[in-house]
């Protein structure tokens, strides 16, 4: 059903190319000055049933297509174009080693920067975030352990072997995490490591990058941060909040001799309030998600998730074709 479904979707977005439909929103986007900031996560040749990544064959082609419709940039970069092109800023998100080891070197190779938002205490830990880590756990325990992970208000069960049942239930469980503080999650952590600690198994976990690669990567890349360790900050108290900025702020200053002048927030999740306070603190550049375009100038970017089983699809995703607003929506 997956193999099928997808290729469907390929056929689908090969025939919106055929009908020229990115040139309608290439030229949308270049008529309202847009600013287009493309949220990354993983390259990798490697399927993943909880976190697919871009297929670096699938990213060269899109870092191909955006070089020849749009100027690539950075965010600290504010002189005026000498391309008569709208700006893209391809943002990463987590500091995943497949960063160094597909998109750095497909990123030379076109000679565009990109910007990488770290998490320090991944960093100092080699240990994913925790929502990747439960993604790794799952991967590897059998059905009937999983079904054991049982929680008040939490009433999904795995359903079956295929990769349908096994990526419904795994969104379904990080998303009942996702929507809690740091410390009403760690109980309900606990049991999930309880339950993986039955299986008795090796659950390696999904490689990081270390200090020596950030330091690497900053040479010809933006670097930001993505919180210290990945809480949703819209549930966590102000004071929680602040204090996660300051080892921000001094892991950039102590391991990277730099300020840290660009914010990502983790899992979608903020507050207005939070934005202000990240200001307040000399944080030049907030990265959202929400899914839209920004203008240039702004210093609060929406982003638009990428991901693309085709380039096609791809291309679509960053040109922002399920924006319902600006610059137009197509079907999806």
């Amino acid at each position: 059903m997956i193999v099928q479904r997808a290729r469907l979707k390929s056929c689908y977005f090969a025939l919106l190319a055929a009908l020229r439909m990115e040139r309608r929103l290439l030229r949308r986007i270049g008529e309202q000055g847009l600013l287009t900031v493309l949220n990354f996560h993983r390259v990798s040749p490697h399927p993943d049933p909880f976190w697919p990544a871009l297929h670096p064959e699938v990213f060269d082609d899109l870092v191909g297509f955006l070089t020849r419709h749009f100027e690539v940039t950075r965010f600290s970069d504010e002189t005026p174009s000498v391309r008569k092109h709208p700006r893209v800023i391809l943002s990463f998100d987590d500091g995943y080693y497949d960063f160094v080891e597909y998109a750095m070197p497909i990123l030379k190779r076109h000679g565009v920067p990109a910007n990488q938002n770290i998490i320090p205490a991944c960093v100092e830990s080699g240990q994913p975030p925790w929502t990747v880590r439960l993604y790794d756990i799952l991967k590897v325990l059998p059905r009937n352990l999983i079904n054991e992970i049982r929680f008040d208000g939490f009433a999904h069960r795995l359903q079956g072997e295929g990769p349908e049942h096994t990526l419904r239930y795994g969104l379904a469980l990080s998303r009942f995490l996702k929507a809690r503080t740091r410390e009403a999650r760690a109980p309900l952590w606990e049991r999930i490591l309880q339950v993986a600690a039955k299986a008795n198994a090796d659950i390696p976990p999904t490689r990081m990058m270390r200090l020596a690669d950030v330091r690497s990567a900053a040479v010809e890349h933006e670097l930001g941060a993505h919180a210290f360790s990945h809480d949703s900050m819209a549930f966590e108290s102000r004071e929680f909040f602040l204090e996660d900025l300051a080892k921000c702020r001094a892991f950039f200053e102590r391991h990277l001799q730099r300020p840290m002048t660009i914010y990502a927030f983790p899992n979608g999740s903020y507050r207005p309030e939070q934005i202000a306070l990240l200001q307040q603190h000399g944080v030049r550049h907030i990265l959202l998600v929400d899914e839209g375009f920004a203008k240039p100038g702004d210093r609060v970017y929406p982003r638009l998730t990428m991901y693309g089983e085709s380039r096609h699809h791809a291309r679509f995703q960053a040109l922002g074709y399920r924006v319902k607003r600006t610059p137009c929506a197509l079907p999806s």
